[in-house]
């Protein structure tokens, strides 16, 4: 029986890439439909192997078709659910994992594949100045989505962890709000912890106050006072 794939810590290693338009963070959850040949037989191998595949944001060429040309960094996706369909089509659910950086193709047909490097994880200069309001922020922005989809009152939970906050606030934040994918791919190769939170602070505060703006305007108890 064939041993599940394990991914080395430092090593270099050949990752199947499947090039989408969208920026997959780590912890982010990804749904996917298979309907290409050349994925059905990439995502097969992986689910037979229990291995990970790398998503790349296209930066030139089609997402459908023929080869596109990625971004260099990207996320692991670790396949959680499968849903076999007719036809030999697949819908999937896969979660982001680990950042890697595109060091090299080593193959284009029928899919890519690169030899990748992990990148480690740095939490940097993260002070309470900064935490706190991205934590603040963060907390707003899930309550307003909350109160949009008529949850009023329910609890929301805000990372503590840096890292975890600042992966989990760009993904929410980018997947709930219209953001260039290139704002979206800077997010995701921030070098640390602390940059990224940085980067997140301004957007957080300028997304609540766009959503709150909605949120009153979808309040039903908003109109004249009766006394």
């Amino acid at each position: 029986m064939e041993q599940p794939y394990q991914i080395p810590p430092d090593d270099l290693t050949e990752l199947p890439l499947f090039p989408l338009n969208l920026v997959l963070f780590p912890g982010m959850r990804l749904p996917l439909h298979i309907f290409e040949e050349r994925y059905k037989a990439m995502i097969g191998d992986c689910i037979d192997r229990e291995a990970p595949f790398g998503v790349v944001l296209i930066k030139d060429g089609p997402e459908v078709g023929g080869p596109a040309e990625p971004f260099r960094v990207g996320t692991t996706a670790r396949i959680t659910q499968v849903q076999r369909l007719e036809e030999g089509r697949l819908n999937l659910l896969a979660q982001g994992e680990r950042r890697f950086e595109l060091v090299e193709v080593t193959q284009e047909i029928p899919h890519l594949v690169g030899l990748v490097s992990f990148m480690r994880e740095e939490t940097g200069e993260t002070p309470p100045s900064l935490v706190g309001p991205v934590g603040e922020e963060y907390g707003f922005f899930l309550r307003h989505l909350s109160t949009l989809a008529g949850g009023w009152n329910t609890p929301v939970q805000v990372p503590e962890n840096p890292l975890t906050l600042s992966f989990e606030a760009a993904a929410t934040l980018t997947g709930s709000i219209e953001l260039p994918q290139s704002m979206r791919q800077e997010l995701l190769e921030a070098a640390t912890a602390g940059e990224r939170l940085e980067k997140l602070l301004p957007l957080l505060k300028r997304s609540n106050e766009l959503i709150q703006e909605q949120v009153e305007k979808n309040n039903p108890y908003r109109g004249p006072r009766l006394n």
